[in-house]
Parts: structure tokens; C-alpha cells; sequence
């Protein structure tokens, strides 16, 4: 009690004293909204909002709608998986005897960086006095909290932090990743599914299945909706009881391992952020993204592994754009189309622009004899002076792709780490403008990509093949 004991007054200046007696007079109320004379830029935590949006726009974001999140403590969220349990095959002892406490189970050390994703916003005071919106900040708020999960669900399929390190990456990605013993993934080289036919669901859950996995349910591009009905065509029946006539959903599929593939329903079936390979034009924001590159050049020659056959040999044309997390430039032209034999490759060497400096490159090929460029892959810069890439035809442009996903062993197959959830962030006042950032800080974990499979270079309508 002695600040405020009048012989010690004199230790302390008046503004002192106001200011501590401020602090102590402050009250403990936790809601901002009610605080008056001034407050603090402080975080708001909107992860219920975010709840109740993806509870009401589950068709628009199936897989962050349903997903399991679980938080974590740091920048790199590590964990361990059990990959194996153990040795099952040689048990038996006799009686009395002693059993050997390991059995050459196998566990998994794996860690998921954590990246950050913002949006800034903004409202003027003019548009708050108009009310030209019903609650024009809150509603610009929930326009925010869309927009990052739009940019979390795009990125759990196209994420690759190889090309743009500041994404997490995707299903795709980490499949792709995967040690070879681990990968499941069967290429359609350009054939539709109709074509191909429903052994497509049997095959890719008998691999999953043989590595100890169950496919629960399947997630695609919407162009490829058509092409599944089709195939599906005469199990859809008309239901009688049905004034209208509606014809029923998509049925799940029974493999021949057992699981059942949903097509439709809960974090299932077309996904609108799941994109084909198609054209590729410039986008994002032009003061930052990067520049063209200044060049690409391109030779064929034989290339152990090419994918090249009799069938495919013909001319290529190649077209490359620049990548980095502000957007996509123009694409840069190989001069002439490029003659390539069977059991050759081709050597592009990109040379990138000046200015913004890319992260990667996204690699345009035509068909075989064919004008029309559209995305084939997505490759890293080099960090030289130049970056270069060997075409063997491994991957086709202007294709689909599919996954398939088992969603529960013991413990969860995926979930979606959060080091912040959903929140927006004060900046404070320009002029007569509020502006504030909805952000969250996490990425998706696939632990075990065995369990989980791809299927690629799917022909679709409108792609190349």
C-alpha cells in the first residue's frame, strides 16, 4: 500500500500514478465489443464462425468441412506413426517359455511444417454509417473466413511447398512424395474412365488394401462427375416413390477387398477446388508475382526411362510460366515445335526473368502433332542460373486425377494441424478505413500415404486426350 501513501507520493510523477490506477480501476471484463475509451489490437479467434460457415458450404469445401483438426505447439508438428505392429507370423512358444520383447514393429517419425495463409480486408467508415450491408463489418468477416478456407481446401490437392515454399502440401504432393514402397498410383496414360471401367476402383483398393489400408471414399474434379454417373448408369435407378421422377444419387461402390467407395456425401465426390491440368494463363497479383522467364530451349535425346513408345513419337510444343506464392506469369514459348523419337526425351533449360525472383515453374506440353499447350507438371527452380527439366513422358498434360482416401485405422489417416486457428488480426485505422487480416497457421497431415492412393492422367473433356 505504500505508492499510495502520501509520504511516498513524492518517489512517483502524477502520470504515474494515473496510469497505474488506470490499469488497477480497468475491471476484468474479457468481451472487446464492450470496452470503451480505447482498446488494444487484439486477435479474435473465429473458430466457431469458421465452424458454422463450413457447416453451412459443406459443398464447397468438402474437405476442410470435414476434417479432424488437432492443435499443435510449434512451427514443425512433429509425431511418430506406427507403421507396423509387429511380427504376427512366428508367435508360438512353448510352455513357460520367453517371449522376445521386441517383434520388429516399425514407427515413423514424420513432421508437417506449419504455413501461414492471410487475407487482408477492409471497410470504411462510410460503408459502416451507410449500412448498405447488414452488419457490413461482420459480414466482411465472414467473406475473409471464406476465403481462407477456399485457400486451405485448393491447397490440401494442389499444395506443393517444393515449387511455392510457403504452401503446405497437398494429398497429392504427399502421395507423390511417399517412398516408393509406399506409393499407390496407377496411370491411366490418357484413357477416360468409361474406357477404362469400373476395375479401376478394384485395382486401386486392392493396392491400398494389400499395404493395409481400406478406401473409404474418393474425391475428384467436377469435369469427371459426368464420365462416373455414366459408368454408374444403369445401377441408377427411379425411384417409384417419387412423384417427380428424380433419379437417386450415385451408389457406393463395394470392392473386392471389402470397403465400400463413396462417391457422393460427406468430404466426397466433386471437389470445386480440385482442378484438372488444363490452359494456364497469368494470374495473381502483377507487381508480385514473377516475371516470364527470359527463355526456354529445348533438345531431344535418348533418355534411359523414356516413356516415349513407337506410338508417341511426333513433334512437342512447350510453353513454360514462372510460379511463386503471389501468382503465375506469362508463358514463355520453345521457339519451334520439338521432334521426338521413341526413347527419347526432351531437355528444357528455363531461363528465369529479372525482377521478382520465381520459386518454380509450371511446364505446358502440347499432344502429340498438336498446337494447344496445357499444364503437364510443376517443377522447382534450381536456385542457378538456370533450372532444367527431362521430359520422358512420365506425366501427360491436359489430364485429370483422382484420389482415394482411407480416413480411419486406429488413429486418424489425415487431419488438418493448426498452430493458430481462424483469426482476424487488427491493423489498426488508415484514413477512414478499418483494416484487419483473417489468417490461420497450419496444413494438412497425411500420416500414413500408403493408406491412400492416385489415380492420373485421366482423359476428361476439353483436355488433350
Amino acid at each position: 500500500m505504500a505508492f499510495f501513501d502520501n509520504s511516498n507520493a513524492q518517489n512517483y510523477s502524477a502520470a504515474d500514478v494515473e496510469a497505474l490506477n488506470k490499469a488497477l480501476s480497468a475491471g476484468t471484463g474479457t468481451d472487446s465489443s464492450q470496452f470503451t475509451g480505447g482498446r488494444a489490437l487484439i486477435p479474435e479467434d473465429c473458430e466457431q464462425e469458421t465452424l458454422n460457415i463450413l457447416a453451412q458450404s459443406k459443398e464447397d469445401c468438402k474437405v476442410m468441412s470435414s476434417i479432424k483438426t488437432t492443435k499443435v505447439g510449434s512451427t514443425v508438428h512433429e509425431m511418430n506413426l506406427r507403421d507396423d505392429e509387429g511380427d504376427y507370423k512366428h508367435l508360438s512358444v512353448v510352455e513357460g517359455d520367453d517371449s522376445p520383447i521386441e517383434t520388429n514393429q516399425s514407427i515413423k517419425r514424420k513432421t508437417f511444417d506449419m504455413k501461414f495463409l492471410q487475407t487482408k480486408r477492409g471497410i470504411t467508415q462510410q460503408m459502416i454509417a451507410a449500412e448498405t450491408f447488414e452488419g457490413a463489418l461482420a459480414s466482411e468477416k465472414i467473406s475473409g473466413i471464406n476465403t481462407i478456407m477456399k485457400a486451405c481446401e485448393y491447397l490440401c490437392f494442389h499444395g506443393d511447398s517444393a515449387v511455392v515454399p510457403t504452401e503446405f502440401d497437398g494429398f497429392e504432393a504427399q502421395i507423390r512424395k511417399a517412398a516408393k514402397a509406399d506409393q499407390n498410383i496407377i496411370d491411366l496414360r490418357g484413357v477416360s474412365i468409361g474406357t477404362y471401367g469400373e476395375k479401376l476402383f478394384d485395382e486401386i483398393s486392392g493396392n491400398i488394401f494389400e499395404k493395409g489400408g481400406f478406401v473409404d471414399k474418393t474425391l475428384f474434379p467436377a469435369v469427371l462427375a459426368k464420365d462416373i454417373k455414366e459408368l454408374f448408369a444403369d445401377r441408377i435407378r427411379f425411384d417409384v416413390a417419387d412423384r417427380f421422377g428424380a433419379l437417386q444419387q450415385l451408389p457406393a461402390y463395394p470392392t473386392a477387398t471389402g470397403s465400400t467407395i463413396k462417391f457422393v456425401g460427406e468430404g466426397a465426390g466433386t471437389d470445386k477446388f480440385y482442378h484438372v491440368k488444363g490452359k494456364v494463363a497469368a494470374e495473381g497479383n502483377a507487381t508480385f508475382r514473377p516475371a516470364a522467364p527470359t527463355s526456354v530451349t529445348a533438345s531431344a535425346t535418348t533418355q534411359t526411362g523414356s516413356k516415349f513408345l513407337t506410338a508417341d513419337a511426333g513433334d512437342y510444343k512447350y510453353t513454360v510460366h514462372a510460379i511463386n506464392a503471389a501468382g503465375i506469369s506469362a508463358g514463355t514459348a520453345v521457339a519451334a515445335a520439338v521432334t521426338v523419337a521413341a526413347g527419347e526425351g526432351v531437355t528444357l533449360t528455363i531461363t528465369p526473368g529479372s525482377g521478382v525472383k520465381a520459386t518454380g515453374y509450371i511446364i505446358c506440353r502440347s499432344k502429340k502433332d498438336g498446337d494447344e499447350v496445357m499444364e503437364m507438371v510443376r517443377v522447382a527452380d534450381s536456385g542457378e542460373a538456370t533450372t532444367t527439366f527431362k521430359d520422358i513422358n512420365e506425366e501427360l498434360p491436359g489430364t485429370a486425377s483422382m484420389l482415394f482416401l482411407t480416413e480411419n485405422k486406429i488413429q486418424s489417416i489425415y487431419k488438418f494441424g493448426q498452430l493458430m486457428p481462424v483469426s482476424t488480426i487488427p491493423l489498426g485505422k488508415r484514413a477512414a478505413i478499418d483494416e484487419f487480416l483473417v489468417a490461420t497457421y497450419g496444413a494438412l497431415e497425411l500420416y500414413a500415404p500408403k493408406y491412400c492412393g492416385l489415380v492420373k492422367g485421366i482423359s476428361y473433356k476439353g483436355g488433350l486426350y
